[in-house]
């Protein structure tokens, strides 16, 4: 084995700890090793009792966001040669804006209510002929929406994003860049359902342009251009006349789903 880095981790048992704990850990890392093989030796070498998200090791489920020295990543593309401070040490601590559940592992509850509420599928007017209705999409409108159709949930964004640490009731870049990808599809007749809460008070207005989610995004999406896309579509419909102006505000998550 190489070097010995000090992996720092936040801990939390709600069953036992009255508030969270640092709890630190020496790791003997090789040249290449990511952060979520030191935690894996952590697990089995060390304490059995850490608990984290894990599942291809690829950078494709997205099961393994987390902080990492203070930015949101995924600990299965983070190297801890790129990360490790000059203290020689690692800090591990819970996505944000998610309430704990135990150490590294969130309540990903709010995150996929607020999915949902987009209609994040391909609606079609009905009644349409398999005829009338494409099926393949033409090259160009297949490059403008490649990139968003590959997020793949790993809640980076969502934990990177100011609005939502202020903000419990707005939707977030990932239910946005989601709705985008969908209400762009020319195959989509679903702009009329999608409407109310995207232009709505807590929706695509709240994004305050800070570009946090397209800097911290793992996969590289233009999530605030789509976010930014999307706001002048809601325009033009509006201006229009195909919808009314919403200005009720989205029902907020209690307390408890959301306090972190």
């Amino acid at each position: 084995m190489g070097s010995d880095v000090l992996f720092q981790v936040m801990r939390y048992d709600p069953r036992r700890d009255v508030e969270p704990y640092w709890a630190e850990y020496p790791v003997a890392v090789d040249d290449g090793d990511t952060v979520l093989m030191g935690l894996m030796r952590i697990r089995e070498d060390i304490d059995g009792s850490l608990a984290f998200r894990a599942s291809c090791r690829s950078g494709i489920c997205g099961s393994d966001g987390m902080v990492i020295n203070g930015r949101s990543r995924l600990a299965c593309k983070t190297q801890v040669a790129a990360v490790v401070s000059d203290r020689g040490r690692v800090v591990l601590e819970p996505l944000r804006n998610l309430r704990y559940v135990k150490d590294l592992v969130v309540d990903q509850t709010p995150f996929w209510q607020k999915f949902r509420r987009v209609e994040p599928y391909l609606m079609p007017e009905e009644p349409r002929s398999a005829a009338e209705r494409p099926m393949v999409l033409p090259q160009a409108e297949f490059d403008r929406l490649s990139k968003a159709s590959d997020c793949i949930f790993c809640e980076i964004c969502y934990s990177e994003c100011p609005i939502n640490g202020v903000d419990r009731g707005f939707l977030g870049p990932q239910a946005l860049i989601k709705a985008f990808r969908f209400e762009f599809d020319p195959r989509d007749d679903g702009a009329a359902a999608r409407y109310a809460p995207l232009s709505n008070v807590e929706g695509a207005w709240r994004c305050r342009t800070t570009f946090n989610c397209t800097d911290s995004c793992p996969k590289g999406i233009p999530i605030t251009e789509g976010i930014q896309r999307l706001k002048r579509k809601l325009v033009g419909e509006l201006l229009s006349g195909m919808q009314p102006a919403y200005r009720t505000p989205m029902p907020v998550e209690s307390p408890e789903e959301t306090s972190s």
